[in-house]
């Protein structure tokens, strides 16, 4: 394993290295917090922690800059904690382990490297850190819980955000500078599951649908990477012998769900014709969309339950998982980009209870709204109840902003082509830290790195050169002319 030490910066990677070292899933970053807040205590920097275990960082002006507008470098601290099928990880307790691969930084361990936004986070401390910085006021505020609803931004009070501009390092495509985002609301749909004994003459099964690509509910949702529930719930509907224990899918709102299974039961008779079934299945489904060459559907057998659902629920449950909008609803053909989508995110038996979660995204928060009722009605009449949390807005582009035409300048400077302007399909903390601080002019930008949120995520090392050499004359720039 090539260790990152060779790279360049180093400052970078030294600091994103130590952020693998540190667990920090969403809701348990404080660990790693607390090492940034104790790193900037020993330079000299100002420390802030607000309830919610948010951290600013700040850096006085160099003398002669007092005067300069203030830049806040935007980042959050948590990550998606995905494994590959059949990894043992535990994400409170053992390190991400990054290594090099050609072009690629990958985690070594078979699960997401939390380049999302760790490689934001290292850059913002590494210029904070940097003794031979000469400009402005600087200050690196980072969030928690980004990754599960955008919790740490909701709870950021105006005091954290003075500034004049916010620079957000959360975005993933070298090139592209992001002037908007999709708003979006988690939608979750709880049922009391009804049961029956198991009839006599039955055997127990086992389906699992697995091997699919995942990634990002937004920036994903329309690369055809397929839905494992939805393809599960479809199999179970044309397959009425097949009674149903539990079903179970996905992990989080924010990911395409890679995997579901359901355990239950079936005629002992029906057991091949069942088998043949699911792989005839296998090979229609795998048409549908751009299947990797692990996607599999298997069946197995299992020990007999118990209990099944009633026929009545079944019908009704699988009757809503199928008709569950999932996937673009609309498309804003001037941007070029999906408008609204839908993602069916996650199903889990509890006991006597079947949860579901859905996410919804769109760049028109009324447009999302709708869609979000539309699914909790459909579920409704299926007999669940819903509720909606962690709702937030969307960003509003400024193509007039001084912000964006100084970048778009320097980086045609620097790398011989104009950026892409850009709205993205999916919750950048901009439309919150705008609602709170109206007055920053904000832009977002970054490395490239591929398949968030899965096991196949990875950080091109080029790319992380250029984001640096970009963030550090950017704000050089902004720094040393007068605004209008």
């Amino acid at each position: 394993m090539k260790k990152l030490d060779s790279l360049s910066p180093a400052p970078v990677w030294e600091i994103f290295e130590l952020i693998c070292s540190i667990p920090h899933p969403s809701g348990h970053e404080a660990a790693l917090a607390e090492a940034l807040s104790a790193m900037a205590r020993e330079r000299g920097l100002a420390v802030r922690r607000d309830t919610a275990g948010n951290l600013r960082i700040d850096r006085a002006a160099a003398p002669g800059f007092e005067s300069a507008p203030a830049v806040l470098l935007q980042a959050h601290l948590d990550m998606v904690p995905q494994t590959a099928p059949g990894v043992k990880f535990d994400f409170l307790t053992d390190p991400i382990l990054p290594e090099i691969r050609g072009e690629w930084v990958v985690s070594g361990a078979g699960t997401t490297l939390g380049s999302d936004n760790g490689i934001g986070v290292a850059a913002a401390v590494a210029l904070l850190f940097d003794p031979a910085w000469r400009g402005g006021a600087l200050a690196g505020v980072f969030t928690v819980s980004e990754e599960v609803g955008l919790n740490g931004a909701l709870a950021l009070s105006p005091e954290m955000l003075e500034g004049t501009y916010l620079l957000n390092l959360d975005s993933e495509e070298e090139g592209e500078l992001y002037l908007g985002c999709a708003g979006g609301a988690r939608l979750t749909l709880t049922f009391d599951a009804a049961f029956r004994p198991v009839p006599a003459g039955m055997t127990g099964v086992r389906c699992t649908v697995g091997g699919m690509a995942g990634g990002h509910s937004g920036c994903n949702i329309a690369d055809r990477r397929g839905n494992a529930i939805r393809l599960l719930a479809r199999l179970l509907k044309e397959s009425p012998e097949l009674q149903i224990a539990s079903f179970d899918g996905g992990t989080c709102d924010n990911a395409i769900p890679r995997e579901a299974v359901v355990s239950g039961a079936l005629p002992a008779e029906t057991f091949e014709s069942f088998r043949r079934r699911a792989e005839a299945f296998e090979r229609e489904a795998a048409g549908e969309f751009d299947a990797p060459p692990e996607f599999r559907i298997e069946v197995e057998s299992a020990p007999l339950p118990e209990r099944v659902w009633t026929e009545e629920f079944r019908d009704r449950m699988l009757d809503a998982l199928t008709g569950c909008p999932d996937g673009p609803t609309a498309f804003d053909s001037a941007l070029g980009v999906v408008r609204t989508s839908s993602n069916l995110a996650a199903v889990r038996s509890e006991g006597e209870r079947l949860v579901v979660a859905t996410s919804q995204r769109s760049q028109i928060d009324a447009e999302r709204a709708a869609l979000t009722e539309a699914i909790a009605e459909r579920f409704r009449a299926a007999g669940a109840t819903a509720s909606v949390s962690h709702a937030y807005p969307g960003w509003e582009p400024r193509l007039d902003s001084r912000l964006f035409s100084t970048a778009a300048s320097l980086y045609r400077e620097l790398f011989g082509r104009m950026p892409e302007p850009k709205v993205i399909h999916a919750g950048l903390e901009c439309g919150i830290l705008s609602g709170i601080n109206p007055k920053l002019e904000i832009l977002s930008f970054g490395p490239t790195l591929e398949n968030p949120h899965s096991p196949g995520e990875r950080l091109d090392i080029a790319s992380v050169g250029r984001f640096w050499k970009f963030l550090r004359e950017l704000i050089l720039r902004l720094q040393s002319s007068p605004r209008p």
